[in-house]
């Protein structure tokens, strides 16, 4: 968890940083950004069979013999259920506007959807050493497109910005395969030097383990689901609006989404730790492992919710004047999607335990329930109508979702209390910033007392405080004497 949040609180600086500069360059730019994080989301949603979890799921339950004919069978099993996608593209390579915009030719289009498997080798090799708890290298492996996309664009910007001005579209794309095809690297070399993984090449043959389809299949039909929940609003945005547009909206939204990347970040930890504890059986650990990482979070979603609501004026400066009229929708996105982020922690705990097929229902219907709202609200307020319509979804299904999951997992789950704090502290923030709207100084001062408030009405005692800070410093290094009381 350390590596997690120091890795985390590096790359987040730089994450926001590439927003910042493309939204200065142009908001096409910044839209074209937005379009990738679309492409990224089809790749993980629709052509990596299953997602992560699969991995992290199986790869602690098999032997260590077994694990590279795993990884390497799970690859071609994915590269073979893409096919018919890929087919279909290249018959009705038109339609792919749809999805990319008419921005670029149909070819570069292909070609792009084409270089997906970068995108899985990249993914494949950072969720394997988290399935094997190497948190620390899925950690860096995670950050270096992140870091490395902020560092290119930011020498383009300084140096050459009417070459990235110019050719936006080519850079970005190039900047980000790159990078992803330099983690994969490093990755499956990492890999390669844990113990018995070199004689395993040696024996590599097609290998999957038991329950691996219906576990892959139960959760890509949840994960095909989940993109039209999370990306379909940008692709509604381009097709009923343009690259401005869908620039202006991608500058709010990424301003917003720090919310729930915070949120997976810091519960990048707990799907293997789960999967773990549950292949040994140990139910009272998983409960003691879901206990620390809810509390963490709701303490994180407070102050990132809270901080996004109370200094939204400030932060939407720093994206240039262009963008001041965002701020009250940054406002209000930011308490739907805030009150809706704890939901995140459900498809872990239901992934942890082969239960994810009880998510579909509701991810169906906060799917349909977007595009009904957004079809009512966009001819009449656009960017706002589209703002609402994804923030109601997400806030009207998340939270229901939470409950089943604390139902359906065999450990104890208690988040209502929590949730109910941090919702009270985030509503109260939002009806604060709507009353008055608050300058740096005074937001600052408002979020330091929301936390203090969220602190005290949550239980966060002095000892727990402690122990909460021990998964991310060493505290007995400096204060010897609190941890041990702490402890």
């Amino acid at each position: 968890m350390r590596w997690t949040v120091w890795l985390s609180a590096l790359a987040i600086p730089f994450s926001y940083g590439t927003t910042i500069l493309l939204a200065r360059t142009s908001p096409e730019a910044v839209g074209t950004y937005g379009l990738l994080m679309v492409y990224i989301a089809v790749v993980q949603s629709m052509l990596y069979l299953g997602g992560d979890a699969v991995t992290i799921k199986f790869l602690p339950e098999i032997d260590a013999s077994q694990r590279l004919s795993f990884l390497a069978s799970y690859f071609l099993v994915i590269c073979a259920a893409s096919l018919p996608w890929l087919i279909a593209a290249s018959l009705w390579a038109g339609k792919l506007h749809y999805l990319f915009g008419n921005h670029g030719s149909t070819s570069f289009q292909l070609t792009i959807l084409f270089l997906f498997p970068i995108c899985i080798l990249g993914s494949l090799s950072a969720a394997a050493l988290k399935g094997l708890l190497e948190i620390r290298w899925a950690q860096i492996l995670t950050r270096i497109p992140t870091i490395g996309f902020f560092m290119s664009c930011g020498g383009l910007f300084l140096w050459a910005r009417p070459l990235l001005a110019t050719h936006y579209t080519q850079l970005i794309w190039g900047i980000y395969l790159g990078l992803t095809a330099l983690a994969a690297f490093v990755g499956f070399r990492r890999l390669n030097r844990l113990k018995r993984w070199k004689d395993a090449w040696r024996y590599l043959h097609f290998f999957l383990p038991r329950g691996f389809w219906k576990y892959t299949l139960s959760l890509q039909q949840l994960s095909f689901i989940n993109f039209f929940s999370g990306r379909l609003d940008v692709v509604l945005v381009l097709n009923f609006g343009n690259l401005t547009l869908v620039g202006e909206y991608v500058a709010i939204i990424s301003l917003v989404e720090t919310i729930r990347l915070i949120n997976r970040y810091l519960l990048d930890t707990l799907l293997p730790s789960l999967t773990n504890m549950v292949a040994m059986g140990n139910l009272p650990g998983a409960s003691d492992v879901l206990k620390v990482h809810a509390r963490i979070l709701f303490l994180a979603n407070t102050a990132t919710t809270c901080g996004l609501i109370l200094l939204a004026g400030p932060l939407v400066a720093l994206l240039g004047p262009k963008y001041t009229s965002l701020v009250p929708l940054v406002i209000l996105l930011s308490l739907l999607v805030g009150l809706a982020a704890p939901g995140t922690m459900a498809g872990t705990m239901l992934s942890s335990v082969g239960k994810q097929q009880r998510a579909v229902w509701l991810s169906l219907g906060q799917v349909g329930l977007y595009v009904l709202l957004f079809l009512s609200l966009w001819p009449r307020w656009h960017l706002l109508g589209a703002a609402l319509a994804y923030g109601i979804s997400w806030v009207l299904t998340k939270p229901p979702l939470l409950a089943i999951a604390s139902r359906s997992v065999p450990f104890r789950a208690p988040l209502a209390k929590d949730y109910a704090m941090f919702a009270i502290v985030a509503v109260s923030s939002a009806a604060l910033e709507h009353w008055e709207p608050l300058g740096l100084g005074t937001g600052l001062a408002a979020w330091v007392v929301a936390m203090l408030l969220f602190l005290f009405f949550g239980q966060y005692s002095i000892p727990e405080i402690l122990r909460l800070v021990r998964c991310f410093v060493p505290v007995s290094s400096f204060f010897p004497k609190a941890a041990g009381n702490a402890q």
